[in-house]
Formats: C-alpha cells, structure tokens, sequence
C-alpha cells in the first residue's frame, strides 16, 4: 500500500515537473533573427518584414480602413468652416451618423462602403461595454450638435446663439464642435486602440508561434502592424512636421506637439516589430513602453498648448480655434491608462474649463491655468 501511494506520489510530481517545464519552453520561433542596428530611420516599415519567401508579413488591415474613414468624415465636418475660395455648408445629421457607422455608402472611397468595418464599434473599445456606450454616445451627441450649429453657419455667433467667429462655426456656448469632435476621437479610437487594446497587456499576449490561418502573419505581429496602421499608411511615418507628406492625426500632432520624441517612436514601432520576429518580449515590452508614454504625452501637451494658446490670442477668432482643440484633447485623456488618467478625471478638468454660465464666453485665465497645471503635474510635463 505504501509503495502503491509513493507510486502515484512520484508520477504526479513527474507530471507537474513535466508540465511546468513545457509552460517555460520558449515559443517556437516562425522566422529567422533580424538584427535591430539594421533598422534606421530610412527603413520602410511596410517592407522591412518577410517571411523566408521574400514575402511582406505586415498588413494594416481594418486600421488603416478606419484612418481613412476617419480622413472623410473630418473632410465633411470642415465644410463648415470658411475655406478659400469656397464658402461654408450645412451638415446632415444623417450623412456625419453614416460616415460613423459606414451606412448609406458614404465614403467617396467605395472601397471602405465595402470593408464591413466602422469607426464606432471601435471607439472606446478597451472599456467596459457600459463606459464604451458612454463615449460612443457622446460623440453620437456631438455630432447631432453639430449639424443642428451647421444650420447657422451663415451668421454671426452670438451668446447663446451658434454661428460663425470669423472661419469657425461655433454652437450657442461658443465651442467649434468639429473640432472637439475630432480631438475627442484621436484619443477615443486612434490613442485607445494603439495604447490599450493593441500594445496593452492583451495585444501583446496574442500568439505569436503559428500563422493566422491563411495570411503570412501571426496574431501578435498583426496587432503591432494594426498599431502602427492607426499612426500613419505610410511606408515609413514622417518624423518632421516640416517634410511631406504630412501625418494625420496621432501622428501629425506627435510631430507638432512632442516632436523631439517623434524619430524614437518609429524606431520603437520597427524594434519591437522585430522583436516580435525574433520572440525577444523583454525588447518588446521596451518599445511598447516608449510608444505609449510618447503617444500619451503627446496628448497632455496638446491639450496644454492649445489652452495656451487660448490665453495669448488676442481675437476672438483664434481664441474660439484653440479652445475647442484643447477641449478635445482633454476629453482624450480618459484613454491615457498609462498615466492613470481616466473618465472621471479628464471630466473633472473639463468641468472646471466649462463651468462659466455662457461657457466659452465666459472662460477666464484662472480656469485654463487650473486645467493647464492639472494636466502638467498629472503627466510630468
């Protein structure tokens, strides 16, 4: 009896040996080694990664998709504003919730009618479906204000009543809705789907020892490459805000905004791509930490910089411009998890930007230094 028990004793601790050390085992590798000091500044990142037929392993897919459709609907939303030699027009409700969801056939690119992807279903996807329906609704709202502001863009802007301020077209509490609309979603789809679903902890935990079925990639080098498709579908993503062409969005303002971090950032995208190649996680873990924290503050200090802005203009114009793009950005700060922010606190600082009994009209300098020192101390600026 005892020599049955110190049997069975032995085999399950051979098992659970057994078993421990499969789980410790390296996974399998798919490609040959690439050698990170190969990759510079000049290397096209579309074309640096093949698999040992010479193939392309990088596809941008839907994300790519998405920054296009995002491309046409701020295309429709700048109608309002005064373009030379055009002249502003009003905005259908419908068309802005179409170009949203892709209903209705909107884009001029037929190609993205036809894709079966949207810009919705992925706004605010790293949150919880309750919070998700929150952020969705609110840039649901926004874009209803902003065809209902659209029908007044052939007149002046007064308290209470939306209109023109010089280019722009604001609402009744003199705020550019377009733009806090496309402020809001380069934090609540671009920065969300880069940050926290695809280099947060899950996309990097996604397989990377076989091929997804029936493509030249694995899942975890297509959630880098969908990353780096929200930045830019460019084959290498410009780094100056001087050179063309220039980036939209994310990436633009990384330029603009944090441009000595720029050049690190896309050499984070191709080094962790190739540490993806070579299943080096520890470098992995490394580029995604610099990609984050750059795109982050990348955020915060385009949030500071427009209220900054919004202090020192001197007409009412170009006050009205920064105000909005700051508003935007601040909203996106909910969706800079690295640095703690979240929906409470970036509302909190919109609510005490906000608070005036005609809002921007009634905006002073105390509130956007508190908003501006809030933001700095929260992201070390």
């Amino acid at each position: 009896m005892t020599f049955k028990f110190a049997s069975t004793a032995l085999f399950a601790l051979a098992l659970g040996v057994s078993s421990c050390s499969k789980t410790d085992e390296p996974t399998p590798a798919l490609r040959a080694k690439m050698d990170y000091s190969s990759l510079t500044a000049s290397t096209r990142y579309t074309e640096a990664f093949k698999n040992s037929e010479g193939v392309s392993t990088v596809d941008l897919g839907d994300a790519a998709k998405r920054l296009d459709m995002f491309s046409e609907l701020n295309s429709y939303m700048a109608l309002v504003a005064v373009a030379s030699p055009g002249t502003p027009s009003t905005l259908e409700a419908a068309r802005l919730r179409n170009f949203y969801t892709n209903t209705a056939a909107p884009f001029a690119a037929a190609a993205l009618n036809t894709s079966g992807v949207q810009l919705r279903d992925k706004t605010a996807a790293s949150f919880s479906e309750a919070n998700a329906s929150t952020v969705r609704t609110y840039i649901d709202t926004k874009l209803n204000e902003l065809a209902v502001a659209s029908q007044s863009v052939n007149n002046t802007a007064v308290r209470g009543q939306a209109g023109r301020i010089g280019r722009y077209l604001v609402d009744g509490n003199g705020y550019e809705v377009n733009q806090v609309i496309q402020k809001a979603l380069i934090g609540a789809l671009l920065l969300d789907q880069i940050d926290n679903v695809l280099l947060g902890s899950n996309g990097l935990n996604a397989n990377n020892s076989q091929l997804v079925s029936g493509k030249t990639y694995s899942e975890l080098e297509h959630n880098w490459d969908m990353a780096y498709g929200y930045m830019t579908t460019n084959a290498i993503m410009t780094t100056d805000i001087t050179l063309t062409p220039r980036e939209r969005f994310l990436a633009g303002y990384l330029n603009e905004k944090n441009g000595t971090a720029s050049p690190a950032v896309y050499q984070a995208f191709l080094k962790g791509r190739a540490a993806i190649v070579n299943n080096d996680l520890t470098t992995l873990k490394a580029q995604s930490d610099i990609i984050r924290t750059e795109l982050e503050k990348t955020i915060a200090k385009s949030a500071v910089s427009y209220l900054t802005n919004w202090k020192s203009h001197s007409t009412l114009e170009a006050k009205t411009h920064a105000l909005a793009e700051g508003l935007g950005f601040i909203y996106s700060l909910r969706f800079c998890s690295k640095f703690g922010a979240d929906a409470a606190w970036s509302d909190s600082v919109l609510r005490g930007l906000m608070s005036g009994s005609q809002g921007a009209w009634d905006l002073t300098n105390a509130q956007a230094d508190t908003a501006i020192g809030a933001i700095n101390t929260k992201f070390s600026l």
